[in-house]
């Protein structure tokens, strides 16, 4: 391993490994969506190195980065080998060479910020069932009320405080009819969560798009946007705020009248004007008209968001947020004469971790492209560099 780290010598293969089985799942790197299982190894490497037990792809990511410890008792613990952009547990940042237990279910990171990579880690173990109520003998009871609550503890009084009366957010001023900055708005992985929990929604009317499902509820037809992180909302909230800019939708949610629908109630909810409008969809021949073709997914969005701005000259300032980079051409476009669409990171885009969406930090810099002014070092650390923070194993 890097670094000539020495395995502790705790460090062994579980006594049972079937019985202490996890499920390691990467997330956030569109490209290496992948899941592993932690069995009966006292060691797995994690890096993007070929002969990595798990390996990853992201630019943050060294060739040996960390490793997954186990021990006898099946507990497992992460390390870093003293890669380059560091190994984070719930945004700490892990000493080099010093094992931290990794409870299930908390959240690591591989490198910090939007093109970190991260991994949960989470029990594959079967639910024990609930415990059966011990019997209990009948009892012979004259009163008839009684059979029925007579082993029912006596009610007590209890003094509880006073409801409070719900709070709802202001909504912002009615905006100009005639915008000269605009928002470019993609949803998934920018106000809600790329894959969202969808065991929370298996009796809910859904729909798909783009392989995911999307909860609907409400009245009659009901509304979408129920899963939207508020802390994202309120990030929105702020750019608009701070820059009266009105939104365009850019994501494929705008292809759908039912999810348009959801995103103006959850817009309501928050005091955030209705949208201004959603850019062409270039998939939608007109009669007689041949489709457009694109070399990529992130070309054809960088076009569509170019005809909507060629058809609306007014607009002195834009930003698009997405989660995926509009800036950066693979290789098909590269090929492409129309590579010159793609959107200018310094000015005119910013990415977005599909993990935990649109943040406030995220939201400064935005509002600096909008309104054409440079960015501090305070507000470009705080979206693109890391935390200082260590932590040591308890």
């Amino acid at each position: 391993m890097e670094g000539q780290f020495r395995r502790p010598k705790w460090c062994s293969a579980p006594r049972s490994p079937e019985r202490h089985k996890s499920q390691l799942r990467a997330l956030g790197n569109e490209a290496d969506e992948r899941s592993w299982e932690v069995l009966d190894k006292s060691v797995y490497t994690v890096g993007r190195h070929e002969t990595a037990d798990f390996q990853l792809q992201g630019e943050l990511v060294s060739r040996i980065h960390a490793a997954v410890l186990q021990d006898v008792e099946g507990e497992r613990y992460l390390v870093d080998l003293k890669s380059t952009h560091g190994t984070f547990l719930e945004s700490k940042r892990l000493k080099a060479h010093e094992p931290v237990k990794w409870p299930e279910g908390q959240m690591a990171s591989f490198g910090f910020g939007p093109k970190a990579v991260f991994m949960v880690l989470g029990s594959m173990g079967e639910v024990a069932p609930p415990a059966k109520r011990p019997k209990t003998e009948p009892q012979v009871i004259d009163d008839p009320m009684a059979s029925l609550y007579g082993d029912l503890p006596e009610a007590s009084i209890v003094n509880t405080a006073p409801k409070v009366a719900e709070t709802k957010v202001q909504p912002l001023p009615t905006p100009t009819k005639d915008p000269t900055r605009v928002i470019f708005l993609d949803i998934d992985g920018v106000l809600r969560p790329l894959h969202s929990r969808q065991d929370a929604f298996q009796n809910t009317r859904t729909i798909e798009i783009n392989g995911a499902r999307v909860p609907l509820l409400g009245s009659s037809e009901a509304k979408a946007g129920v899963d939207f992180w508020p802390s994202a909302m309120r990030a929105l909230r702020f750019i608009v705020q701070k820059t009266e800019a009105r939104i365009v939708l850019s994501s494929d949610w705008r292809k759908q009248e039912v999810l348009k629908e959801g995103i103006q109630s959850a817009f309501e909810e928050h005091g955030i004007p209705d949208l201004y409008s959603s850019t062409p969809d270039l998939d939608q021949a007109t009669p007689g008209v041949i489709k457009t073709l694109h070399s990529s997914f992130r070309e054809k969005r960088c076009k569509e968001i170019r005809k909507w701005l060629k058809a609306n000259p007014k607009i002195t300032h834009f930003c698009a947020v997405d989660d995926v980079d509009l800036s950066m051409p693979d290789k098909a476009s590269l090929k492409s004469q129309d590579s010159d669409v793609f959107l200018d990171p310094d000015k005119e885009f910013v990415k977005t971790n599909p993990v935990v969406g649109l943040t406030m930090e995220i939201s400064k810099l935005v509002i600096c492209y909008l309104n054409g002014t440079e960015p501090s070092e305070e507000i470009l650390s705080a979206v693109f560099g890391e935390p200082t923070g260590i932590i040591t194993k308890a």
